[in-house]
């Protein structure tokens, strides 16, 4: 992604060199606003991506300035996923906004996958996200000599077979669909391999004299079972509390190749068998990983609470040296606070007093993490729900207050916060309607005389009575706005915190290595880099809010893949509807895989939230697509 573009958006003082072309031509399109210190966008057109629902010829733009719609392109046009364009809004009375195309300004994903199919007696490679056939001049005598259902990587602007890949069948090959579907690479640049390769692996203290030397202090990490990029460390002494967290920003400077890669990464995905992470290994798993028995450069806040309000009443932040002692899992670690005369007991109770009094302000909901196990052959053999443990708790209000008080530091100067939006009374008022399963003594009313949050309260406790908390609490949770990153604080209402900010995953967050770099420059006082980061800020938003988003479809494709494979033809499963509109979709209880049924049940107007049983009627890896008819 092509930041100046971003920048433009919200205004920039001065055009790069190597972008007055471009510049030019969005001028002489007119789409330039000049103020007196900048360039803008004019507010009547959009820069944003296109997400194609192809099979439908439908069309939608995802503007990178936060938007509450996508907008509905209209006209003929030849788009395709993921391209960067420039818009024009049209006005209209119809809820849906509508803009029409003025440029494409970049092919964001030229490269597609097609798969082999036998149509009219000839052999085809068609689209496999689409099923439309891919005009490309090969031999019938090529071809033949492939099995059907063979994939390929496909060059979609010069129609070119690119790479064979292997066969649908072959599950090994998901993870691969999805990535090329979404324009994601997991290798690095040779460039950045080798900036990573020039530091030592080997961290002398004594090199660096203005750091803090904690290698004394016995730090430990808490973390599941297969990590291997440790972001934070934590000690306690018994009046002080030592949140360590990995120093990534030390490693990747600011404009660095290694700095661009990780920007246009975003975050690390994660799946079931692996981690594509947004840092090459070397420093992911490696040198800034916090590994046991190793010397790791870290950013640390030491935190001192009140006993009597639970709040933190001494606070500082400085760049240290720490070694970890012991890497734990939370399992392990759990068994640890069994044990209750040692620190870490007495510091669970002290998280224990200020979670509750967390809880009085914030929300909390119902969590069972549901963990994909996948055999040899990359298709799932287990499915479990994991419930968390008081060592999850422990960890968790910690990174909370670190995150909090990297917030309130912030508030000063500039930053990225992660915010939260109140739910509006529309759309609890919804709710309410949508949860009025639960009402058997005619409790279900929205109460204006109680705040939002106390109305959420009430009907957690009316499903609780009921044992549905978990069912509702993912009810609530689809009708919450969702969190996102933000140059402006607006509090976070769901942990219930005036301000908040994401400080601790810097390995797997770029949101975080940029908040570590102006809290490094405010701790310097070097004001003129503080303003220079700032100056980004909002670009930088747009952009991880975007790829936020389009990783967390990325996941879920990945695993309906994974689902198709998994749920046969005569499956008999308990499902929960969520949606009777147009169609009628559900959930499977216990994997949450997604299963379409069958459409002439609508007219028996199935209430949303119904738990009932379906039968698997059709199971297509290649669409990804799970059907079903419910047993009445």
């Amino acid at each position: 992604m092509d930041k100046f573009l971003l920048n433009l958006i919200f205004g920039i003082s001065e055009i790069p060199k190597n972008k007055i072309q471009i510049f030019k031509d969005l001028d002489s399109m007119n789409a330039i606003e000049y103020t007196k210190k900048s360039f803008k966008l004019k507010d009547k057109f959009i820069i944003g991506y296109i997400d194609a629902i192809e099979n439908k010829n439908l069309y939608f733009l995802k503007p990178l300035k936060e938007s509450k719609k996508d907008y509905k392109i209209l006209g003929k046009t030849h788009l395709c996923n993921n391209d960067l364009v420039l818009a024009r809004k049209k006005s209209n009375k119809d809820k849906r906004p509508k803009a029409t195309i003025i440029k494409i300004l970049k092919r964001e994903n030229t490269k597609g996958i097609g798969i082999l199919k036998k149509i009219n007696n000839n052999l085809k490679i068609c689209n496999l996200k689409n099923g439309e056939i891919i005009p490309i001049k090969v031999s019938q005598k090529s071809l033949n000599a492939l099995p059907l259902n063979c994939l390929f990587e496909i060059d979609l602007t010069n129609l070119k077979i690119l790479n064979v890949l292997g066969m649908l069948d072959e599950a090994k090959n998901d993870l691969l669909i999805v990535l090329l579907m979404h324009n994601k690479v997991e290798s690095f640049s040779n460039e950045t391999l080798s900036f990573c390769n020039s530091f030592k692996s080997n961290l002398d203290s004594s090199y660096y004299p203005d750091r803090i030397d904690l290698t004394h202090l016995p730090f430990i990490s808490i973390d599941p079972d297969d990590a291997k990029d440790f972001d934070d460390a934590l000690y306690f002494d018994g009046t002080y509390l030592y949140v360590a967290i990995a120093d990534v920003s030390y490693y990747v400077p600011p404009d660095s190749t290694i700095d661009k890669e990780a920007f246009n990464r975003g975050f690390s995905m994660y799946f079931p068998n692996k981690v594509i992470p947004m840092l090459p290994d070397i420093l992911s798993n490696d040198l800034c990983s916090l590994k046991e028995g190793q010397n790791r450069l870290s950013f640390i806040w030491k935190l001192k609470i009140n006993k009597k309000t639970m709040q933190v009443s001494q606070s500082e932040l400085f760049e240290g040296i720490i070694k970890v002692s012991k890497n734990y899992t939370y399992d392990e670690f759990n068994n640890i606070l069994k044990d209750k005369n040692n620190l870490f007991s007495k510091l669970f109770s002290i998280t224990s007093k200020i979670r509750k009094n967390r809880l009085k302000n914030g929300l909390d909901f119902a969590n069972k993490e549901i963990k994909l196990e996948l055999d040899s052959n990359f298709e799932i053999k287990n499915i479990t729900q994991k419930c968390e443990l008081d060592s999850n708790h422990l960890v968790e209000e910690c990174m909370l207050l670190a995150n909090k008080e990297s917030a309130k530091m912030l508030e000063q100067y500039c930053g990225i916060y992660r915010i939260h939006d109140e739910i509006d009374e529309i759309n609890l008022k919804s709710l309410f309607s949508d949860l009025s399963f639960l009402d058997k003594e005619g409790n279900i009313k929205f109460n204006k005389k109680l705040s939002l949050r106390d109305n959420i309260y009430a009907l957690q406790n009316i499903a609780k009575k009921q044992d549905l908390s978990e069912i509702v609490d993912k009810i609530i949770i689809t009708y919450l706005p969702k969190a996102k990153y933000s140059p402006k604080n607006s509090g976070h209402f769901a942990l219930g915190f005036s301000s908040y900010s994401h400080f601790t995953s810097p390995i797997r967050r770029y949101s975080d290595l940029i908040v570590h770099r102006i809290l490094k420059e405010i701790l310097h006082c070097n004001q003129k880099k503080i303003n220079y980061i700032g100056k980004n800020l909002e670009a930088i938003c747009a952009r991880l809010n975007f790829l936020e988003k389009d990783i967390a479809n990325l996941e879920l494709e990945f695993n309906d893949r994974k689902f198709a494979r998994f749920y046969k033809v005569g499956d008999i499963l308990d499902c929960i509807i969520t949606q009777t509109k147009d169609e009628i979709k559900a959930k499977i209880l216990g994997s949450n895989a997604r299963i379409f049924l069958d459409k002439s049940f609508l007219a028996k107007k199935y209430q949303r939230f119904s738990i009932i049983k379906a039968k698997v009627t059709s199971s297509n890896v290649e669409t990804s697509r799970i059907e079903g008819k419910i047993l009445v």
